[in-house]
């Protein structure tokens, strides 16, 4: 297999924040801060562990004086098509921070029973009256499967139906519901919220590729990119998950999987979308070959989980284009001058076994976890958009006029005017 290049990323939208998002985070502060809610269970997606975190609700769930207004629940969903190996190490690294992690399949009444428990004896409290009752808030990133999970809970908790509607594109769910009842003893009530996006998706090669994680995992419209870049991105994480050997992943097991010939280039995606079209049958009039579609089933294929689980994010393993890009850098800075990465970039996996493996997991993620959630407590300008960079360079002013001013008045004795109080007060 030939040496895995940079990817080339073409212009990329740097946010999807539209209008009822905004309107549905400015609701939720209101109940947050009014004490409206016991508990929030902030939804992510398994395959994006750190990518499906939104910064947003942080804000929402801090008060100035850095404590939580209200607790949380944070619930890893689609766990079935997302890498075991990273559950625990995951869970273990944000209970270091305070946070309590579930992972789940909506599907699995197993599973939605123990998040069910897990829900009430966190926001279990003494009721004030027969009217009183324990009020849950389900949040998190568009299409990580909230609706899916509220109507997974009514179905355990009640035996009732569907309450929420569903669909597979993203910002399906506009308004905050009514409350829905998912528990008889105790009292519990539950509000679905529309998914929120990342205000700003971030700049140069992390930024696109978050969009481009996002939009694969169906979290971002993928009408909003060109051409094939979803499925040419995917194929390029599929050829630089084979060079890491993870979970027995190779050439060999991909094309058998897809039932394609051995032959099939993975490092020339208009060829592979070509024989992938030839085996679905799928063809434009007079006969050639509809790659379009095939890009469009490839990515589908990803989403069901026929590409076997996959997590996305890097976690301190490598694979990902941002980790390409600093090693093609910090090769460049050496001397070196290659702009091509023949190795996996990282520890892998593949070269573990048994206890060595699960250790040097669980210290890949636990780096990985500090560093992202570092990163969102002390964001550098560079991962700001340009407006919330002038915001923070105008606060940062505001707060060195503020000591210069406390400092002036403990120096000024007091009862002396200065000098300009003096000529404004002539």
């Amino acid at each position: 297999m030939k040496p895995l290049a940079p990817f080339v990323f073409p212009t990329l939208p740097a946010t999807w924040f539209i209008g009822h998002m905004s309107r549905a985070l400015r609701e939720m502060q209101q109940m947050v801060q009014e004490q409206q809610v016991d508990l929030i269970i902030e939804t992510r997606d398994s395959r994006l562990p750190l990518t499906s975190l939104n910064p947003a609700f942080e804000r929402i769930l801090h008060s100035s004086g850095g404590k939580y207004l209200t607790k949380r629940l944070i619930v890893y969903n689609k766990a079935d098509l997302a890498q075991e190996c990273f559950q625990k190490p995951l869970q273990k690294a944000l209970y270091k921070h305070g946070e309590e992690v579930l992972f789940t399949d909506s599907r699995s009444d197993r599973d939605v029973k123990k998040l069910l428990e897990t829900a009430i004896r966190m926001s279990k409290r003494e009721l004030e009256g027969p009217e009183d009752r324990i009020s849950l808030l389900v949040a998190g990133m568009p299409n990580v499967g909230k609706s899916s999970l509220l109507n997974a809970l009514r179905r355990v908790g009640v035996r009732k139906g569907k309450a929420a509607s569903t669909s597979s594109m993203p910002g399906h769910t506009r308004r905050l519901s009514t409350v829905i009842k998912i528990s008889e003893n105790p009292p519990v009530y539950i509000h679905d919220t529309p998914g929120i996006m990342v205000p700003f998706l971030g700049k140069g090669t992390k930024g696109k590729e978050t969009a481009l994680k996002l939009a694969l995992t169906g979290g971002i419209k993928e009408s909003l990119f060109e051409g094939d870049t979803l499925s040419e991105y995917l194929l390029w994480r599929l050829r630089s998950r084979c060079m890491a050997g993870e979970d027995g992943y190779s050439k060999e097991q991909i094309l058998a999987s897809l039932a394609l010939p051995p032959s099939t280039p993975l490092d020339n995606p208009p060829l592979f979308l070509d024989s992938l079209a030839r085996r679905l049958s799928a063809m434009k009039k007079g006969g050639e070959p509809d790659t379009d579609f095939a890009g469009r089933w490839l990515i589908q294929a990803f989403r069901e989980g026929k590409l076997g689980r996959w997590t996305l994010d890097g976690l301190g393993r490598g694979g990902e284009a941002i980790d390409i890009e600093e090693a093609t850098l910090a090769s460049q800075e050496q001397g070196t001058g290659e702009s091509e990465i023949r190795e996996p970039v990282g520890p892998t996996i593949a070269s573990l076994d048994g206890e060595s493996e699960s250790q040097s997991i669980e210290e890949m993620v636990g780096k990985s976890v500090s560093s992202f959630l570092g990163s969102l407590a002390t964001p550098s300008l560079e991962e700001l958009s340009g407006h919330q960079a002038k915001k923070q360079v105008k606060a940062s002013q505001a707060a060195v006029r503020e000591i210069k001013r406390k400092s002036r008045a403990v120096v000024q004795k007091p009862g002396v005017s200065s000098a300009r109080r003096r000529k404004y007060r002539r």
